[in-house]
């Protein structure tokens, strides 16, 4: 029972603390109701509900919302191992490739599952002060089914002062 609760916990304060950079910085990622469904060191799975405001002129999910939930599940993965490393790293995305495999109808996921890639960027900036830049991949599942694959070249710089 404390694990279930300790992952609870966990995935609650991990949503608590995305809305609220959401809400403070970002306002189109508060819009879109993002949840942290898993947190892991390997890997960050976000929910983003079925509504009105995600929802393009045909009724599937507009690609402006799977780009946010692309940004949002990696840039999530990677701000998770950064506040663990007490350190002062800056993220930033420097390009984006999307393939949509079909239309996503319904509530939607957001997975990335390459924690030990982001590890890596955050362990060679760390040391080596320098910016770290590679290319972290993501997909989008609606009723367990990818409609969709990203690739976003994530950037990672330590700052020293």
């Amino acid at each position: 029972m404390n694990q279930l609760q300790s992952l609870i916990s966990e995935t609650a304060k991990s949503t608590l603390l995305l809305r609220s950079f959401g809400l403070a910085k970002v306002p189109l990622l508060f819009a879109t109701s993002p949840k942290v469904t898993d947190i892991t060191d390997a890997s960050c799975s976000i929910e983003m509900p079925f509504r009105k405001i995600i929802k393009n002129h045909l009724g599937s999910v507009y690609f402006g919302a799977l780009a946010i939930g692309a940004d949002c599940c990696i840039g999530f993965l990677a701000v998770h191992k950064i506040n663990k490393s007490k350190k002062k790293v800056n993220l930033v995305f420097k390009s984006f490739k999307a393939n949509f495999l079909k239309r996503a109808e319904g509530h939607i996921t957001f997975r990335c599952e390459e924690g030990a890639l982001i590890q890596e960027m955050l362990d060679e900036t760390l040391a080596s002060g320098e910016r770290v830049n590679k290319v972290i991949s993501a997909f989008a599942l609606v009723n367990g089914e990818v409609v969709a694959e990203f690739e976003l070249e994530l950037s990672l710089k330590y700052k020293t002062n």
